[in-house]
């Protein structure tokens, strides 16, 4: 299992590869936002199974790099070490992209454990394909199609749909969402959930779905198909 770490103090960046060179991962680190564009042109760059992303990288705020890094590593999980920010920034960087969140300082026990996680969520045994109705997600490429036509959704949204395509007629609370896509609970003082069903619902109407996300006040979303 491949461990990428950018992260530009070299201490931490030392602690890091060390730490989890004894738990068996293999590392590769850069230290700078060079470093970090060189390794996302490189076309044989190996994908790493997490992207440990240090929040500033010498005065460069990395969070506009998510994006880039998941077009390049689809599969890949990024975990956000920060000592800035609180529930709101954190909310942002979670909607945009990121997998999980920690704040500086840590523990590389609790570390590995987030990076366990996240290993665990992406290799769960679940089918390639999941369909109801005239709607399909691929989950090895991650897309989501209505009558074989591809759907523009973000990563959050497409996230969102499968955990609810999973189940269809169980219904899913707000932090129960938020533990399943964002992978916190109640510590996010935002309506990230509500805003992104609302956007996916209407993608989903849009493109002629006949799957519809259904609420109840109070109570939760579930598919009806």
């Amino acid at each position: 299992m491949q461990i990428l770490i950018i992260e530009d103090e070299i201490s931490v960046n030392q602690y890091l590869a060390d730490g989890l060179k004894r738990e068996g991962y293999g590392i590769q680190t850069c230290s700078s936002i060079e470093e970090v564009d060189a390794l996302l042109l490189q076309n044989d760059a190996p994908e790493p199974n997490v992207v440990i992303l240090d929040r500033l990288l010498n005065g460069f705020d990395t969070a506009v790099k998510i994006e880039s890094i998941k077009r390049k590593w689809p599969r890949s999980g990024i975990l956000i070490l920060s000592a800035i920010g609180g529930p709101s920034d954190k909310s942002r960087l979670l909607d945009i992209g990121a997998d999980d969140y920690m704040s500086k300082p840590f523990s590389i026990e609790e570390l590995g454990a987030r990076i366990r996680a996240l290993v665990r969520r992406r290799d769960s045994p679940l089918e390639k394909g999941l369909v109801l109705g005239n709607t399909r997600v691929n989950l090895q490429n991650q897309t989501l199609e209505v009558d074989g036509k591809r759907v523009d959704v973000s990563r959050k949204e497409f996230l969102v749909f499968v955990t609810l395509l999973q189940n269809p007629t169980r219904v899913y609370n707000r932090y129960q969402l938020l533990d399943h896509v964002w992978d916190v609970h109640n510590d996010i003082e935002s309506n990230v959930v509500e805003v992104t069903i609302k956007n996916l619902r209407r993608k989903l109407e849009d493109s002629g779905a006949s799957v519809s996300i259904l609420s109840k006040r109070n109570v939760g979303y579930w598919l009806e198909g």
